[in-house]
């Protein structure tokens, strides 16, 4: 499964975009006060604090709630909101799944690479 819309970086998203192509998930940690922040805040969501910076996520999370909606080829796409190991939720493409899996599933980073644009994160069960 691959996105219709290639994602692309820019200067905010940069570093981002080349933790991915290393194969790593990256996160935003406050330097004032240790939260953990989604990879787009630009201010502690905790204490406002602007001093971020990048850290490598665990890439393990667990599903908050999950979607299944048909896809051109007659099947289906799952995608969920996941609460990682650090705390921040991201909406991402769930692979490996024929319906939405249930709240409370554990899941594993992995990255989809398309032949447009940059690599995205994605989750899938663990082996």
């Amino acid at each position: 499964m691959t996105p219709d819309i290639p994602a692309r970086r820019d200067t905010a998203s940069a570093a981002w975009f080349d933790g991915l192509s290393a194969g790593v998930l990256l996160i935003r940690r406050c330097d004032a006060c240790d939260h953990h922040c989604r990879p787009d805040a630009m201010a502690c969501t905790a204490c406002e604090s602007r001093s971020l910076r990048w850290i490598e996520a665990a890439g393990t999370a667990r599903v908050v709630a999950g979607v299944s909606t048909p896809d051109r080829s007659g099947g289906s796409t799952v995608q969920a909101l996941v609460e990682l190991t650090e705390g921040p939720w991201l909406f991402a493409p769930v692979t490996g799944a024929a319906s939405a899996p249930a709240p409370g599933t554990p899941l594993v980073l992995t990255i989809l690479r398309p032949d447009r644009g940059e690599p995205i994160p994605a989750f899938t069960f663990p082996s």
